[in-house]
């Protein structure tokens, strides 16, 4: 009894370093790490509390959405995964699939132009509707000192994030693979989820102590570096939308390409 209590125990740690791993390599996407520098860099007084709003939509958002396809892989086992793999590559959904990925590559390019001509045709759109800075402003009323408000934008920005990265999830579904497969038992199952998500954010929250408690030994970089995404902000965010919307693209032209559509990938 005693040596089975040891194995379980032993299990579990090597469990849950892997998942610390997995969920490493999630921390680095744009919804967990880009999103939340840029939060960063407000200029004045941050208010720590909102990045940590910020924070805590993803990883809840992330943490409800891995408890309940645990709940349904433990359920239903490997019934659903071949259910949801077939899914993912019936034609209509990689269809879909290509028009978000085109309609976020587009939308970047409508962000930052590449032309002259584009860029002075957005100039001449944010005079007439006001609109310029607006990626800066909404940045201060979200984090910045003097705030009111920006509570939903910034749970909203959250979600979005969230809902962006849905289709890159492999690395947080491989933790839950694994979880589901050893199986632990409530609530140990459960808390390994949890504990994914909470290594997941951990490098933004190592950010953001270094920026409340740091700050001014980081002041000058960051106030360089703020200057620079003010001026580049809209190509920052263009540049996060073209990437996603690239991944996206590709992921479903080669998904398209082995149920034998004749669709090139370059």
């Amino acid at each position: 009894m005693i040596e089975g209590l040891l194995g379980q125990v032993d299990t579990i740690w090597a469990l849950l370093g892997a998942l610390g791993v997995l969920a490493l390599l999630d921390s680095t996407s744009f919804g967990t790490l880009l999103i939340p520098v840029w939060l960063l860099m407000s200029s004045g007084r941050l208010r720590a509390g909102r990045v940590l709003i910020y924070l805590g939509v993803v990883a809840g958002s992330y943490a409800l959405i891995g408890l309940v396809l645990l709940a349904s892989l433990l359920a239903f086992g490997e019934e659903l995964i071949d259910g949801l793999a077939d899914l993912q590559q019936r034609p209509v959904v990689l269809l879909a699939q290509v028009a978000l990925a085109a309609g976020l590559i587009g939308y970047s390019f409508r962000l930052d132009p590449l032309s002259e001509a584009g860029r002075q045709r957005k100039r001449r759109r944010e005079e007439a509707r006001g609109s310029a800075g607006r990626v800066r402003r909404f940045r201060e009323r979200a984090v910045g000192e003097g705030a009111q408000g920006g509570l939903g934008p910034l749970m909203g920005l959250g979600l979005a994030a969230v809902g962006l990265e849905i289709a890159t999830l492999l690395p947080y579904l491989a933790g839950i693979g694994l979880v589901a497969a050893a199986d632990p038992g409530v609530p140990i199952a459960p808390v390994m989820i949890l504990f994914y998500c909470a290594v997941m954010i951990l490098p933004a929250l190592v950010l953001l102590t270094a920026r409340v408690f740091a700050h001014r030994a980081l002041e000058r970089p960051l106030r360089r570096l703020e200057a620079f995404l003010s001026r580049h902000a809209s190509g920052t965010v263009a540049l996060i939308l073209f990437l996603v919307g690239l991944w996206l693209g590709l992921n479903a032209l080669g998904g398209l390409q082995d149920a034998g559509w004749n669709v090139p990938l370059v």
